[in-house]
């Protein structure tokens, strides 16, 4: 199979994302990479060093999809800040129970990989709290947030729920969240910063 440097680069991280999320950290080998992507083993170390560092590679263009998917739903036009909250956490749930790397790993290998990388983990769940700031604040300038409120200490708690929500289904049994449970979550969750309406 032909590729160009481009291709060739994704064809390793695609095949690495799966045997990760198969196999977890400790069995995975670069040959099983390798065969799986149609390249040899060398090739796996020339762009990428080790397994930690293909391993940092995928963990980061997971976490770079995940929040593009989380951004766009949180710049759609709706009817509140409640319901762009709740896309959001939607999204944040579908995208994670799609991509078995990260059931694999941050449910099963959680401190593997916390250890191996901390950082990329850390910078991922960054942006989670930058971006439901920007719906908090939307929303304070709507009117539908309460503006007492600091914005950026409120979304590191709805952030913190939704990553801490999102492990728990993914840890479970059973996947299969309701959207009545996620709209108990938002209404929960969103029961102290929600405006009031004036009587």
């Amino acid at each position: 199979m032909e590729h160009g440097p481009a291709g060739t680069r994704d064809a390793i991280l695609e095949a690495a994302e799966a045997a990760f999320g198969r196999n977890g950290f400790k069995k995975t080998t670069l040959e099983d990479v390798a065969t799986a992507a149609h390249v040899s083993r060398p090739l796996v170390y020339r762009y990428f060093g080790d397994k930690r560092g293909l391993f940092a590679e995928v963990m980061e263009r997971v976490l770079h999809e995940w929040n593009e998917v989380l951004a766009a739903e949180a710049a759609r036009t709706t009817p509140g800040t409640a319901h762009t909250l709740r896309l959001v956490l939607g999204a944040c749930l579908d995208f994670a129970r799609s991509r078995g790397v990260l059931r694999g790993l941050l449910v099963r290998d959680a401190s593997l990989v916390r250890s191996l990388v901390g950082d990329v983990l850390d910078r991922g769940r960054d942006l989670l709290p930058d971006l439901v700031r920007r719906v908090l604040e939307d929303g304070v300038r709507r009117g539908d947030v309460r503006s007492d409120l600091d914005a950026h200490d409120m979304a590191h708690v709805v952030a913190e729920v939704f990553v801490s929500y999102t492990l728990l289904v993914l840890a479970g049994e059973n996947d299969q969240v309701s959207a009545r449970r996620v709209d108990a979550v938002i209404e929960t969750l969103l029961h102290g910063v929600i405006a009031v309406p004036a009587r």
